[in-house]
């Protein structure tokens, strides 16, 4: 009786442990833990984990025990995850985009557990999910304005995105961005980010100085002399939530935000 007591008791651990396991494997696994939430951005069944990877961090170091001398902690660089994700896009074609923990690692280490400056994994995981969707507004922008205006060797020389002034918003923003039913990879807009009041959001239009190093003189020209045409074209788009940050060159540059004009 008492070897089968101890055997029951041996398997209960180990049913135990095997659970912890699995909870802190869900947890640690944002595609596992979070799919009802990348089913509502990327659309169910439009998407799939491709890859997994855990790396060390060189922006935050944690704290163990040494088993050579149990009394000093001993500092090891801190770890973290990155899934890539493949799904659909709004033209049809496979994007492969990364979301990872890191930012949240990285923020939970300099701020305590009760701050408000501190995320949730749900807020981190918003914030990697909008990420892709600036870069995908984006190239909305470059395709519906841009390449109007710029021949398509001129455009590329452009990175175009939605930033946002202020400094980086507050953890709640993310709770409230998440709920916006816009905010889908396939559906979201330039103008959904320059209309809402969850924060001040602009689009910004960059040129890379090694790409426009390429360009013929005449190229080069013509792109710098079309900083007109693409502030009329954004104005004509936008109308009053018009807002953006443009740097063509050295003296080729415009700021401009209709809500001064509303």
């Amino acid at each position: 009786m008492g070897k089968l007591k101890k055997i029951g008791m041996a398997i209960i651990f180990i049913l135990i442990a095997a659970g912890v396991c699995l909870i802190y494997y869900y947890i640690q696994t944002w595609p596992l833990r979070f799919r009802s939430e990348l089913d509502v951005f990327f659309g169910k069944g439009n998407w799939e984990q491709v890859s997994a990877e855990t790396k060390e961090s060189l922006m935050y170091t944690t704290y163990i025990r040494s088993r050579s001398n149990s009394r000093l902690p001993e500092e090891r660089p801190g770890k973290f995850h990155e899934w890539e994700i493949a799904f659909t896009n709004r033209d049809g074609e496979t994007e492969v985009w990364m979301i990872s923990d890191h930012t949240m690692k990285i923020n939970q280490d300099e701020h305590w557990i009760l701050s408000p400056e501190r995320y949730s994994a749900k807020q981190a995981l918003t914030l990697e999910l909008m990420d892709v969707s600036t870069a995908a507004v984006g190239e909305q922008v470059r395709r519906e304005v841009l390449q109007k205006i710029l021949p398509e060797q001129e455009a590329m020389c452009l990175d175009v995105y939605i930033s946002y002034r202020n400094g980086n918003p507050p953890p709640r923003m993310y709770d409230q961005l998440r709920k916006e039913p816009w905010f889908t990879a396939n559906t979201v807009t330039a103008a959904d980010y320059l209309e809402t009041d969850l924060y001040d959001f602009y689009i910004r239009i960059l040129a890379y100085d090694y790409r426009v190093e390429k360009l013929s003189d005449r190229e080069q020209q013509h792109l710098m002399d079309s900083l007109g045409e693409i502030e009329r074209a954004l104005q004509e788009l936008y109308g009053e939530y018009a807002d953006y940050d443009i740097y063509l060159g050295e003296g080729y540059a415009a700021k401009f935000s209709g809500e001064n004009a509303r």
